[in-house]
Order: structure tokens, then C-alpha cells, then sequence
């Protein structure tokens, strides 16, 4: 029998503590079978020479927005890397509006308002250089947007009055009563709904040019967060049709898990009883769309948890706090974020998908979102004991050493965003305060309690490539030198760790990928240099010079 190939005369860190590193690996169907000599070289229809470079597994975003990475890749880029002052962003849409039809949208996304003295774009302004296109901008954390007149006139609210704010969204207002053009959280519904509406085959689209973007970068998995409610996180009602399209065109080119909105799961009585978009009453058995769950699917393409947001963003101060931000104290404000939901809402529902076998991915950002998710989780358990649901909590911005250890009795998976540190940490530092920073992001403190932390960028929120968020993990630096937090600082071998094994851990895959072990899947990364042996603040310089999923090269050559 003729095995497919082997890589050799490289240094391979495997991650497989009972084989941390190797200089050979062979494939066969995709699949691990031999590390070092255990199988000899001329079994193997092709051997191909690593030239003593460094491989990892492949990197494992665990909580990625890859549909819309791949948009952000065609709309007009407003990221602080690209846009620095208000004058340039204004400027940027000026320059779409001229080249767009009147009547058409204009679409950007990635700014930061942190970045621009902390102000938001307005509508006023947008007005005047885009006054017959509607415009809509996405804030970074995606909680928040702005619009012009022209795209409150189309959602029907002229001279932008008339709207209901609704409950879990604000609308800040000018000294006349109309919006000012930003709208968060829930609010975004207002004007959202009356924007362009993408197709099945748009979105696959978006998600196949994500995929060379993320492969070029060394991701061989992703998890996408919140599909098939375009009013909260998704693109379109059909996003996990758009996924299986793509895979169906051979345009996955990497692995993906996707999570459903909590929003489009909708009871159903076993008697038949039409239930549609009503809860019945706890003693009453029901099921959750055909009994589908968690799970579903293969190594390519499967259903994971089901998402729901419970609070805001801290940039945005709308994710709910325990205290107060320091930011607005010193405006003699009291804000304390909020949920986007009621807490009964959001537990009626959780409990049920917990129940139907679902695991849990509920964002929750500030320490008042996470003690409401954690009573629920606990709740869950109590009344519909699950072994090993691995219920996890998006983000965990903000928790206090009680909580981490409440986290770990329960067996609850965090997901940060190692990332969120250099590129948003200025301004969660400006809006925390100094005591309540120390509880932000933490990493150290989470895998010293016994929990497997996985690692994840939450991109197009920040910059997707995995080499940038281990030097973040790593430094803990912001993007304007501070150190933030630095006792949460972790290893090198600890990052990789969590970009591999803790991300396949966070979606229960990690029987079949995360190491390179034989039987799980060939899916690594050869780099420029070894990261385990170079200056940690040179990480982020790294480049990816081949990613390999399946034991096939998907990018780069060898």
C-alpha cells in the first residue's frame, strides 16, 4: 500500500504533550499516520522537504465573523489603519458617494471612535458630502452604526424622528430631538432592516474570498458566530444555505463551524401543535426545529452552539457593568451598559436550547452579562443535568476573580480576543478605569483556574491573523505601547496551545483535530520562523509561508 506524503526535515510542534515535537510527519486521506520514523519514507507516494522550517498545528479562530470579513474586504475600509482622522473618514465617504449613482448605498465599516478623539461620525456631516446616497457605517464592535438623513428617509423616519427607540438600543439625540446618527445595539434595527439585502450566493461569495484571506494567514478553522438573523449578527436569514453553497462549489477551502442565532430556533409541540414564536410552559415537552442540535455535519462544515448576545461592547460602554464606567463618572454619568435582552428572555430560551441538547455561546462582555450567564448556565444544569456541555460565554470581557472560579466549577469554555488588547485596549482602559482594567481580557488567570481557553479574534472586529493575536497574548501591549495588564501574560507554547487544542476543545472537536497526533486531521502551518525561539516581541513579524488542511497545500509553496 502507497501512503500519501510525508513532510520531512522540519521542527514540528505538535502540541501532542506525549509528543511535543517531531521532524517528520506522514499523511495519508487527510489524516495523521506517522510522526518521525515510525513509518519509513518510501511508503509514501511524495515526501516534501520542510528545509528545517517550524510547523504548528493550523490555527483555530474560535469565534471569527468570516462572512463578514469577507464583506469587509469590498466595503470601503474605515479600520484606524486606514482612516485617522474624522476629516479622512469623511473624506472616504465623500470619495464613494462621488463614484456611486444617486440612490445607491454607501457601505463602510471598522471605525473606532477611539481612534477620532472619541467622537462618532454624524449625520449632519455624512449629509453634506453624501446628501442623495443613503450611508450606513459599522462601528468596529459591530454594536453600533451610523447613517445619514437619506437612510432614516428610506427607513421611514424623515428629518430623522419618529422612531421608538427600542428596549436593549440607544439613540442619542441633537437639541431639536433628531437622531444624531449613531444607533446602538438593538437600535440598529431601525434603518438595518431597509438595507440591501444579500443573497444566498452573495454571501458565499463574501465567505470564499474570506477564505483565501484567512488561509494566506495560517487559519485552517473558524467558528462563525450568530448566523441567520441579519437584525442582531448574521448577514441573511439563508447564511448556513450560503456556507453549504460554498462548500458545495469547492470554495471552502477551510474548516467551519457555524453557530445559529438563539432568535431562529422556534419551538414545536411533538402533538403538532402549532407553536411558532411561543415558549410552552416549562413541564411541556417540546423539541427545537426537526430536533436539529449541536454537532451536526462532518470535519468540513458542522452546526455548533447556538449564539446569542446578552450585553453590548466595552469601547461602546454599552456592555453591562456590576459598576459603573469610569469614563462617564467623570462626566457625572452613570452608565451601567445593559442587556439586550430581558434576563427571563434570554433564560426561558437558553434553557430550552440547553435542554434540546444545543450547546450555549452567549456573548457576554461586562461582569454584570456574565453573572447573568452564569445563574442561567447553572440553572440549566440543575434542572437538565448535561455531562460535558462545554457551554461557552463569547468574549468574558470583564470578570472578577469569583467569577473565573465560578466559570471553571461549571465547566464554562471563555472565548477573549487576545487581540482586543492592542487594538482596543486604549480605550477599554479609558473606559474601565484603572481598578476595573486589571479584570479585562484575561488569559493567565483563566488557564491557572483549570479552564481551556481557546483563542479567537472576533474579526473584522480587529485584524484576523493569528501571528498578530499570539504576540498579543504573549505582550499585552496596546497600540499606543501601554502595557495592559501585564500579569496576564502568557506563554508562547500556552497561546499556540489555545489556537489549536482550546479552540478545538470550545466547539467538542478536539477528538479529531487541535494536535498532530495520529488519526486527527493534517491540517498545519509552516512558518518563517520558529516562534518558540525568537525575541516574543518579533512574533507579530512572522510570516505564514504555507498552510496545509487535509494533508493538501492550500497556500504557499513547498
Amino acid at each position: 500500500m502507497t501512503l500519501d506524503v510525508i513532510f520531512t526535515n522540519g521542527t514540528i510542534h505538535t502540541q501532542d504533550p506525549e509528543h511535543p515535537t517531531a521532524h517528520s510527519l506522514g499523511v495519508h486521506q487527510g489524516k495523521v499516520v506517522s510522526l518521525d520514523d515510525e513509518l519509513p519514507t518510501d511508503l509514501f507516494e511524495r515526501v516534501v522537504d520542510l528545509k528545517g522550517a517550524a510547523v504548528v498545528p493550523g490555527f483555530n479562530d474560535a469565534h471569527c465573523h468570516l462572512s463578514f470579513l469577507g464583506e469587509s474586504l469590498v466595503q470601503l475600509d474605515l479600520r484606524p489603519s486606514a482612516i485617522s482622522t474624522m476629516d479622512d473618514l469623511i473624506g472616504a465617504v465623500r470619495d464613494a458617494a462621488a463614484d456611486a449613482e444617486p440612490g445607491e448605498w454607501i457601505l463602510g465599516q471598522g471605525y473606532d471612535q477611539n481612534y477620532l478623539d472619541g467622537a462618532h461620525p454624524t449625520a449632519v456631516a455624512l449629509d453634506e458630502v453624501a446628501p442623495d446616497n443613503p450611508v450606513w457605517l459599522w462601528h468596529n464592535s459591530r454594536h453600533m452604526a451610523v447613517v445619514n438623513s437619506k437612510a432614516f428617509e428610506i427607513a421611514g423616519y424623515p428629518g430623522r424622528k419618529g422612531f421608538e427607540v427600542p428596549e436593549g438600543g440607544e439613540v442619542p439625540l441633537d437639541e431639536d430631538g433628531a437622531a444624531q446618527g449613531l444607533l446602538s445595539e438593538t437600535a440598529r434595527g431601525l434603518v438595518q432592516e431597509v438595507l440591501p439585502a444579500k443573497t444566498t450566493e452573495d454571501v458565499a461569495d463574501q465567505i470564499a474570498a474570506a477564505c483565501d484571506a484567512a488561509l494566506a494567514a495560517g487559519i485552517t478553522s473558524i467558528t462563525e458566530p450568530g448566523l441567520g438573523s441579519p437584525a442582531n449578527i448574521g448577514q441573511s436569514f439563508t447564511d448556513i444555505a450560503a456556507y453549504q453553497l460554498t462548500k458545495d462549489q469547492g470554495r471552502l477551502r477551510l474548516r467551519a463551524t457555524v453557530m445559529p442565532y438563539l432568535t431562529t430556533l422556534h419551538p414545536i409541540d411533538p402533538s403538532g401543535k402549532d407553536v411558532a414564536n411561543e415558549f410552552p410552559d416549562e413541564d411541556q415537552p417540546f423539541g427545537l426545529d426537526l430536533g436539529i442540535r449541536s454537532g451536526m455535519g462532518d470535519d468540513w462544515f458542522q452546526i455548533g452552539a447556538v449564539k446569542v448576545l446578552s450585553d453590548g461592547s466595552l469601547i461602546g460602554r454599552s456592555a453591562f457593568m456590576t459598576e459603573g464606567y469610569a469614563a462617564d463618572a467623570e462626566e457625572g454619568v452613570e452608565n451601567v451598559g445593559f442587556l439586550q435582552f430581558p434576563q427571563e428572555w434570554l433564560e426561558r430560551r437558553l434553557i430550552a436550547a440547553h435542554k434540546n441538547g444545543w450547546q450555549l455561546a452567549v456573548h457576554a462582555i461586562g461582569d454584570g452579562a456574565v453573572d447573568v450567564v452564569l445563574d442561567i448556565i447553572e440553572k440549566a444544569q440543575q434542572e437538565f443535568p448535561r455531562e460535558d456541555a462545554r457551554h461557552r460565554i463569547e468574549h468574558f470581557g470583564v470578570a472578577s476573580d469569583e467569577q473565573v472560579a465560578r466559570s471553571a466549577v461549571l465547566g464554562v469554555v471563555p472565548v477573549p480576543q487576545g487581540r482586543f488588547v492592542n487594538e482596543l485596549g486604549d480605550g477599554m482602559a479609558k473606559a474601565l478605569g484603572e481598578k476595573r482594567t486589571r479584570l479585562c481580557y484575561r488569559m493567565k488567570s483563566l488557564i491557572d483556574a483549570g479552564m481551556v481557553a481557546p483563542a479567537s479574534t472576533d474579526a473584522p472586529v480587529v485584524e484576523y491573523p493569528p501571528l498578530y493575536n499570539i504576540h498579543d497574548m504573549v505582550n499585552r501591549r496596546t497600540a499606543s505601547g501601554a502595557q495592559f495588564v501585564p500579569e496576564e501574560c502568557i506563554t508562547v507554547d500556552q497561546a499556540v496551545n489555545a489556537y489549536t487544542v482550546g479552540s478545538a476543545y470550545a466547539s467538542h472537536q478536539d477528538d479529531f483535530k487541535g494536535t498532530l497526533s495520529a488519526g486527527k486531521l493534517a491540517d498545519f502551518v509552516v512558518l518563517s520562523d520558529d516562534i518558540y525561539d525568537i525575541d516574543p516581541q518579533t512574533i507579530k513579524d512572522v510570516q505564514v509561508t504555507a498552510t496545509i488542511v487535509g494533508g493538501e497545500i492550500m497556500h504557499g509553496n513547498l
